[in-house]
């Protein structure tokens, strides 16, 4: 009897070592991702004697999530965050926003590159470099002021970038996935015109011109003016780490 006893025991034990052995075989590890984000905007993108007619941006503000966008959904109205992005590239209150988000994993501003000029956006040939860490099943999603407009920014489209293909991590260039939406908070004025656009403003000075209150939609469906390509302005490069 204590043989079988034994025996019995001895069968659990493999039986609970065999099962330890499948769930570590079924632990995802997270996956690290370096992300890159380049202003390629030369002289005369934009039809203005401003900044040369390149388009500044400013350094993004990002988010790696589940589920719904926690930054702005097209077709209704901007939150704070994404209004004080979209028309001073102050991020302050978006990372606010994404800290008390339930569906937020991580969220941060990218640092100013500083540049030649120490200046606090992102120029014509500069570019910030940061690293995320993501799952299955995680997006991606970043804002950017396009900084010759009242309230313009960039961002993916989808509610975010899908980081991976079933479990096989994105790599390369994600720039054709961009679009240059309209936050709908102030009255825009054609690409580097006007009075009230950031290159002509105080550069701490915030919600300045006058307001508008109307849904966030792409730039380009809500008005006739010139808009340069995303690629004329933005490259996104995204890597997964061995």
């Amino acid at each position: 009897m204590k043989n079988l006893f034994s025996i019995f025991l001895l069968l659990g034990v493999v039986a609970f070592v065999s099962g330890c052995e499948d769930d570590d075989d079924n632990i995802v590890l997270p996956t690290q991702f370096t992300v890159v984000i380049e202003n390629v905007s030369t002289p005369q993108t934009v039809a203005t004697d401003r900044a040369n007619g390149t388009v500044p941006l400013s350094p993004p503000t990002y988010a790696v999530f589940t589920g719904d966008d926690p930054m702005f959904t097209p077709g209704e109205k901007a939150n704070l965050g994404t209004a004080r992005i979209a028309e001073d590239g102050f991020p302050t209150e978006m990372l606010s926003i994404l800290a008390s988000a339930g569906n937020v994993n991580f969220s941060a501003a990218a640092e100013s590159p500083g540049g030649p000029d120490n200046g606090p956006a992102l120029f014509a040939g500069e570019s910030v470099t940061f690293s995320i860490s993501a799952v299955p099943g995680n997006k991606f999603q970043f804002e950017t002021m396009f900084v010759q407009s009242n309230d313009w920014f960039y961002a993916f489209t989808g509610g975010g970038l899908e980081l991976f293909n079933g479990n096989t991590p994105i790599s390369g260039d994600q720039t054709s996935r961009l679009a240059v939406y309209d936050a709908g908070t102030e009255q825009d004025t054609a690409p580097g015109t006007g009075p009230d656009q950031k290159p002509v403003q105080d550069p701490m000075a915030t919600n300045v011109g006058p307001d508008e209150d109307v849904a966030v939609a792409l730039a380009s469906s809500r008005h006739a003016f010139t808009i340069p390509a995303n690629n004329a302005v933005i490259k996104v490069t995204i890597t997964p780490q061995p």
